[in-house]
């Protein structure tokens, strides 16, 4: 028997957990379906879709402009160069025209035309839309896939909703700061195209996306995380399965985590074979799920957490690497593979995964708040606590995991701060009242922000795990300096480096080419001021003397 972790419409209490509800995306759709086919083709096709309403778009890349047309039963037929397609089910959208025209391009067939489309039946030789995931009421069928596209066209008239999967903090977003753009993870992997830069911050369209969870596991800070479940709801349903197996007797769990759809319809045709050590687990999407969630399961008494392998794509390359990630953690702990994907025959693997011996860890009760980063360490705190061994104190990883440290080059840092003021993990720290760069490495994202951030290039990412979470909850100095005084009013305002670089930097310039022009440089603000005008009128000649 399967068990099902969800919330949103589902029940308020799942497993004796209380889940946090998710708000719903709503669809209209007045039945409008667009048809892009070749005219005797689309004609065809047409007369068997039984929809509210239909227009035919036939593309023609040769013409410029748009031909429309209505046979006899009121159908109509638009000839034209299609530029492209955009929406959703209920808001179509298709722009046709010559495409190096500008007024052209305000001919957009959904809008100005015909007031949108509502779904869409894309028979042409190149669907418009080739993203992994397509969009709702879009639908590009093979030729021995047509019958069951009209009529899953047929009933997609009338009011739809769905969970909002996801929610997004901004500001913790490692996406970009001050017109730097960093991390990109999100969109990277993102199947729908439902996720866009938006500056410093993304922009997640409601409508497109699907909940493959791709982006809430693969998002280094937790900015996006999946609502359906909440990540601390799906943590405590797991918990409280593994609690259940333990009072049932049974020593030793395998989890096996799988979706609630394909992945469930697999499952029925082998589950019947399974040891009774496996305990397979919906979710929504496999996808959903990543290293906080797969720390959790071990530290809740898994023996092992077993992925039902997604297809080829940006799901599966994105676990692929956190899979790696986190194994490389274990291992380090002497806990290796033990988080894997299925491999070949689906029963015969998780059987195998059965006879490996559990892990000696007492069984964590902890409870987890929707915070990505703490709960990982928690789980591998508690992991580390009862490890078998811990050979070193790091362990290397590559460079797209989301953990580990910055090196400075004290020679060229300036400690001009520019890397704190972008960092959003809040990892790098000035020194208050002392000339200090410090980092918190536990809230380094390794998104790289600083790196790129900082001008005198003095800045270098590691990627590394610390397992000693005090060592690496406690802030570090990376570069201190010597304060530099000011030499009429004795207050710091810079350090010895910078008064150093910029004497020599300026020691060529006419506006320093003498002794009382240099001296100001070693003063502060308020004492530069004073000292000008103490010693003209008129200020201080800013325009280059003629000849």
């Amino acid at each position: 028997m399967t068990d099902n972790i969800q919330s949103g419409d589902a029940s308020p209490i799942n497993f004796g957990v209380p889940v946090e509800t998710t708000s719903l995306v709503g669809y209209h759709s007045r039945g409008h379906c667009l048809v892009i086919a070749e005219q005797e083709q689309g004609l065809a096709i047409c007369e068997r879709l039984r929809t509210t309403a239909k227009t035919l778009l036939v593309p023609d890349s040769a013409t410029t402009s748009f031909d429309r047309q209505a046979t006899e039963d009121g159908l109509q037929v638009i000839r034209a160069n299609v530029i492209e397609l955009t929406g959703y089910l209920g808001a179509y959208d298709c722009r046709i025209g010559a495409e190096d025209d500008p007024g052209s391009l305000a001919k957009v067939a959904g809008v100005s035309l015909f007031g949108g489309f509502d779904h869409v039946l894309d028979l042409s030789a190149a669907p418009l839309l080739a993203t992994e995931v397509l969009p709702f009421g879009y639908f590009a069928p093979a030729a021995d896939e047509l019958d069951d596209a009209l009529a899953d066209l047929a009933e997609l008239e009338g009011d739809f909703e769905k969970p909002k999967y996801f929610n997004y903090d901004a500001s913790i977003c490692a996406h970009g700061r001050s017109g730097i753009t960093a991390c990109t993870n999100c969109i990277d992997v993102c199947g729908t195209g439902a996720i866009t830069s938006d500056g410093d911050q993304i922009q997640v369209e409601p409508y497109l996306c699907q909940g493959c969870g791709s982006c809430t596991s693969n998002c280094p800070s937790g900015a996006i995380r999946y609502a359906y479940p909440a990540p601390a709801d799906a943590a405590a349903q797991l918990r409280k399965l593994l609690e259940n197996r333990r009072a049932g007797g049974f020593e030793k769990t395998v989890v096996f985590l799988h979706d609630v759809d394909e992945g469930a319809e697999r499952l029925q045709q082998f589950e019947s074979q399974l040891a009774a050590e496996i305990l397979p687990v919906a979710v929504e999407e496999v996808g959903s799920m990543g290293m906080d969630g797969w720390f959790c399961a071990l530290a809740y008494g898994a023996s092992a957490l077993v992925i039902d392998r997604p297809a080829p794509g940006g799901m599966l390359d994105a676990l692929s690497r956190q899979l790696d990630a986190a194994n490389t953690i274990l291992a380090g702990i002497g806990l290796d593979d033990r988080l894997l994907f299925v491999d070949g025959n689906p029963a015969e693997f998780l059987n195998q995964q059965a006879q490996r011996p559990a892990i000696s860890v007492p069984p964590a009760n902890f409870r987890t708040f929707n915070d990505k980063r703490q709960t990982t360490r928690t789980a591998l705190d508690h992991l580390l606590e009862h490890a078998p061994s811990v050979a070193e104190t790091e362990v290397a990883l590559t460079r797209d995991a989301p953990f580990g440290e910055i090196k400075v080059d004290t020679d060229a840092c300036t400690l001009c701060l520019a890397c704190v003021t972008v960092c959003p993990g809040r990892a790098l720290q000035d020194g208050e009242s002392k000339p200090q760069l410090k980092l918190i490495e536990s809230a380094c994202l390794q998104c790289g922000l600083c790196e790129k951030a900082c001008p005198e290039s003095a800045i270098s990412l590691n990627s590394r795990y610390l397992y000693d979470s005090q060592q690496a909850r406690t802030p570090r100095v990376l570069n201190e300096q010597t304060p530099f005084n000011c030499i009429v009013c004795n207050t710091p305002f810079a350090t010895q480096q910078i008064i150093g670089r910029m004497q020599a930097q300026l020691s060529g310039h006419w506006m320093f080419g003498d002794e009382t022009a240099m001296r100001r440089l070693k003063m502060c603000e308020d004492c530069r001021v004073k000292d000008i005008f103490q010693a003209s009128e008129g200020g201080i000649e800013v325009h280059k003397p003629n000849g």
